[in-house]
């Protein structure tokens, strides 16, 4: 497979973008938002780089260290955002008072933080798209898992662009490693040699994620694809069935679909608990 070629034709397709675009790329430091960037940078898109530093020890040290590396070696613009400074805990904290006082598991808490996180970034950057890593493997898994929950509705933005409408406060996420497996971008990675870890997130261990990505070992590529073109055949319904609306967050403004966003119901959270 021809990665950068995959890339172009997504792109095109779904017409994510243009070079006229300034674009956001949400660097977590592993090989596929680094591929990704590299790629659109070599593509002469007006790319630039965001992470969230998540304090998650040495780990996160280094891979701040090797983005920071990575994006003045190929003269692309590099942001950090400090999650301490912006939310006033590192995640660990904010995940452990979310397992106690909600139940929640720490992906789930983690991904809501860091999309709102990133969306409010990219609007800060003023950003035309922000640009995540997710590939062929993420989507199959996110697609099975929210199936064997039995909410297959959880996973209604798992398409290469979130939504067929821009919805006014969000910047547009796409995702053009949508169709590419994890395996052939491992091998883009370290065929170019990039100085990066190939660990996984300490945090991700024992996760129904984790025993997902377990069993889908045992599919191929060609099985993974036609899960995901499947998925997004039936989506279109599945949006008029479920008739989304947005309303605005009471607390930040941003779209929600309740009165408060997940988000701010997480920070209220870890406030009461600073406060008490």
């Amino acid at each position: 497979m021809n990665i950068e070629r995959r890339v172009k034709e997504t792109i095109k397709k779904y017409r994510m973008f243009s070079k006229k675009d300034k674009i956001l790329v949400a660097l977590s430091g592993g090989k596929d938002s680094t591929s990704i960037l590299f790629i659109l940078k070599k593509l002469n898109y007006d790319v630039s780089g965001l992470m969230i530093d998540l304090y998650l020890g040495e780990w996160s040290k280094i891979h701040r260290k090797n983005m920071e590396s990575f994006c003045k070696e190929f003269k692309i613009p590099f942001h950090l955002v400090d999650l301490r400074k912006e939310i006033g805990q590192g995640i660990c904290f904010i995940k452990s008072v979310l397992k106690r006082e909600k139940n929640l598991t720490g992906c789930t808490v983690c991904g809501i933080t860091k999309r709102w996180i990133l969306n409010k970034w990219a609007k800060k950057l003023k950003a035309d798209v922000l640009v995540t890593g997710h590939n062929l493997d993420d989507e199959c898994q996110t697609i099975l898992m929210n199936f064997l929950k039995g909410n297959i509705y959880l996973g209604i933005n798992s398409h290469p662009i979130t939504g067929e409408k821009k919805v006014e406060g969000f910047v547009q996420r796409v995702k053009p490693f949508f169709f590419v497996p994890e395996s052939e971008i491992k091998k883009y990675a370290l065929e170019k040699n990039f100085k990066i870890l190939y660990d996984r997130c300490p945090c991700a261990i024992g996760t129904y994620r984790v025993e997902t990505r377990s069993w889908l070992k045992n599919i191929s590529d060609k099985e993974k694809k036609l899960i995901v073109k499947n998925w997004i055949k039936i989506l279109p319904k599945l949006k008029k069935k479920k008739n989304l609306e947005f309303k605005k967050c009471k607390i930040c403004g941003d779209p929600s679909r309740g009165e408060i966003c997940r988000a701010c119901e997480i920070f209220n959270v870890i406030n009461n608990i600073k406060n008490k």
